[in-house]
């Protein structure tokens, strides 16, 4: 192969990496030893929301907005008959960040305000 067919390869070769997409976001949260996961689904609509209750005491929510670019994700405490907001996140969705296997977002400690219960929770992105 010659040195221009070379660049031609490599040019394409880079601009399909660059346009690597999220394809799937997975989160998984921990409370008392026990695991729930989430399969996070894109959403057009900003009031559209992934949910998951975790032991009936919190509640996980996260929210794939690609036309945003940013993952948002909030962790609820039940108190009484409601639920009040612990902690809430926001990640942003760049393109540049897929031409890896996969994005991790780090891992979230949160504390409740009884008895100093905690939940552990992550999200990860696989790129197509």
């Amino acid at each position: 192969m010659g040195f221009q067919s070379q660049s031609v390869a490599l040019l394409i070769g880079l601009h399909l990496a660059g346009s690597a997409t999220a394809s799937s976001i997975v989160c998984e949260a921990e409370y008392g030893g026990r695991t729930e996961r989430m399969q996070v689904q894109a959403a057009a609509d900003a009031f559209s929301f992934n949910t998951v209750t975790i032991e009936g005491r919190f509640r996980f929510q996260a929210q794939w907005l690609p036309q945003r670019q940013k993952l948002k994700t909030y962790l609820y405490e039940r108190r009484g008959k409601s639920f009040a907001l612990l902690h809430a996140a926001e990640y942003p969705l760049l393109p540049s960040a897929c031409p890896g296997a996969s994005v991790d977002f780090g891992v979230n400690k949160v504390y409740a305000s009884e008895l100093e219960r905690e939940v552990f929770y992550q999200c990860r992105m696989a790129c197509e």
